[in-house]
């Protein structure tokens, strides 16, 4: 979304062209200034931005206290003013003022790439504790900032994931879950990680189901304790007659243990031997 509109007030062109005045003036390192911006004239809603939530413009409208009150950030870019930090506020600014825009004090920075406005809207929002874990992940992921980050991305892409950080849409192939996500690859490291993307994936055909958290850290586990001794045509054979629906409906219903990833690697181990017909069975090697 953009809060900006078209004009065409006669003033507007003066307006404009005393801004860039002073901005001629500036050499292309980054550096910022204080400057009044009318609202209308900030762009919004970038990629690495989590979405403006009623609920919150509606908290800030109820509890509005312009004492509290920073300057918005923003980056000069490519000729647009795009606002990195304070989409909630300019939308309850203009809430109080009738759905109107307003001019609003702004931190401007200059020379500010796209990846490092995404950088910058990460810090900025983790420092007051903001973001969502999907949503921080989001951000940096925009920024390229975090190797490991882009890492876990290239390898869920490169087995035919899209890691929906954003706006899930519940198709196939669709992960969500980020915090199971990144354990994974914690526990896991990359080759194993990637390894367990493709059993999932040639086992259960993408489901949305088989990419919930609990399948994730489930087989994550599963995986990391028979590592050397799994064969994997033979997983992917014996686990596919089974719907990953029963596995998580299975290991929420054990009451064992606290831990989540141990319920669901049991029922993992469980079908896997149980599919079988004869032959030599995984033994039990959980700690826990």
């Amino acid at each position: 979304m953009s809060y900006r509109r078209k004009k065409h007030t006669p003033g507007g062109q003066l307006r404009e062209d005393s801004r860039q005045m002073t901005l001629r003036g500036m050499n292309a390192d980054t550096q910022s200034e204080e400057m009044l911006l009318p609202t209308d004239d900030l762009y919004s809603g970038q990629p690495y931005q989590r979405p403006v939530l009623d609920r919150d413009v509606d908290k800030l409208v109820r509890e509005w206290d312009p004492r509290l009150l920073t300057p918005l950030v923003v980056s000069f870019r490519d000729g647009h003013y795009y606002l990195v930090d304070g989409q909630h506020r300019v939308c309850a600014m203009r809430k109080k003022n009738g759905g109107k825009d307003v001019t609003a004090l702004c931190r401007v920075y200059h020379g500010l790439t796209y990846e490092q406005e995404a950088e910058l809207y990460y810090k900025l929002d983790r420092a007051k504790g903001h973001l969502r874990l999907a949503h921080a992940t989001k951000a940096l992921v925009e920024s390229g900032a975090d190797a490991e980050i882009i890492e876990i991305k290239r390898l869920l892409e490169g087995a035919g994931f899209v890691w929906a950080l954003d706006k899930p849409t519940g198709e196939p192939f669709e992960i969500e879950a980020t915090r199971a996500v990144i354990s994974a690859y914690h526990l896991l490291g990359g080759a194993s990680f990637s390894r367990m993307l493709g059993l999932i994936a040639k086992t259960w055909r993408g489901t949305p189901a088989s990419l919930n958290a609990s399948i994730l850290s489930g087989m994550a586990l599963f995986l990391k304790t028979y590592e050397t001794e799994l064969e994997d045509e033979i997983f992917i054979k014996r686990l596919s007659a089974v719907a990953p629906e029963e596995i998580i409906r299975r290991g929420k219903s054990d009451f064992s243990t606290n831990k989540a990833a141990l319920r669901f690697a049991r029922v993992i181990l469980n079908k896997y031997n149980s599919q079988q017909r004869g032959g030599r069975k995984l033994t039990y090697r959980f700690k826990g």
